[in-house]
């Protein structure tokens, strides 16, 4: 996260460097907010969702060409989280209630594109602006399962029978821990002085991968998950209502739904004008 981090910060002074200040305005800020999560493990009620909110923070690089739209690089820093309440067979096949608790880190660089909806107010100084925006981005993710108190990484346990070859409906090899996300949000966003602007916005991610919670439709045969290389610790995480391995002739199961997983970021936003700023230069629109 820190390599991410330290090249996301070397985009953006390279991106500023060869801005010309005399043609254009750019506007460097940040952002304070929360991350939430949406998939298999979700709540079914949805006042369960304020329990999972976790915190987020990131920054930002907003550039606008004309006065209604603009072009915005993002890093999004946080994490996701849910306690997930469904059933499994156990040993017997039985219809058992289990509890899965996930948490995975989240790191994301992201290209938007922004369009104003209307102002309020003098748009060459001070105004409201509500806004929509779309793009795509780069997430990294990392899951991991809570079994007493203890968080394990799950993708190197191969919960699904991933890369095994003993079943077509198997993947491969294991699911990659990046993925391409599509963007988007609405947000708002106010300049009340020369420089700063204040803004909140909301925006929805759908990644190119169903295991941001480790959990997907794939139906998995528990003898292949515990005779697999991780063993017992794998099939326990891969399904908690089996009690005792030894009993199990023959269990399959899916340990997830058709939900798809996406997350959602929610951030108030703190900018500053550089280059061109300020409504009492010339040049381009300000904001």
């Amino acid at each position: 996260m820190r390599i991410q981090f330290s090249l996301f910060l070397a985009f953006l002074f390279l991106v500023a460097s060869s801005a010309s200040v005399q043609a254009q305005q750019l506007e460097f800020g940040l952002k304070v907010g929360a991350m939430l999560y949406r998939g298999d493990l979700s709540p079914k009620e949805f006042d369960g969702y304020y329990e999972d909110t976790e915190a987020a923070g990131g920054l930002y690089l907003r550039y606008r060409p004309n006065p209604r739209y603009g072009i915005r690089v993002n890093g999004n820093f946080g994490r996701i989280s849910a306690t997930g309440e469904g059933a499994a067979p156990n040993e017997r096949g039985e219809s058992t209630p289990v509890t899965r608790i996930f948490r995975s880190s989240i790191t994301e660089f992201n290209a938007v594109a922004e369009f104003d909806l209307f102002y309020l107010g003098d748009r060459e100084s001070n105004f409201f602006a509500p806004y929509i925006y779309g793009g795509f981005g780069v997430t990294s993710f990392n899951p991991e399962g809570e079994i007493e108190g203890v968080f394990t990484e799950l993708q190197p346990l191969r919960t699904e029978g991933q890369g095994s070859g003993l079943s077509p409906n198997y993947d491969a090899t294991p699911y990659e821990l990046t993925a391409v996300s599509l963007i988007l949000g609405v947000g708002m966003r106010v300049r009340f002085s020369d420089r700063i602007v204040i803004g909140l916005e909301v925006g929805g991610r759908k990644p190119r991968t169903d295991y941001l919670d480790d959990v997907s439709d794939t139906t998995v045969n528990y003898l292949d998950v515990l005779q697999g290389e991780n063993g017992g610790l794998a099939a326990r995480f891969s399904n908690p209502a089996v009690q005792d391995p030894g009993e199990v002739t023959d269990l399959t199961y899916k340990r997830g739904g058709d939900a798809e997983d996406y997350y959602f970021v929610g951030s108030l936003t703190v900018g500053v004008t550089i280059g061109a700023g300020g409504r009492k230069k010339t040049g381009c629109y300000t904001f």
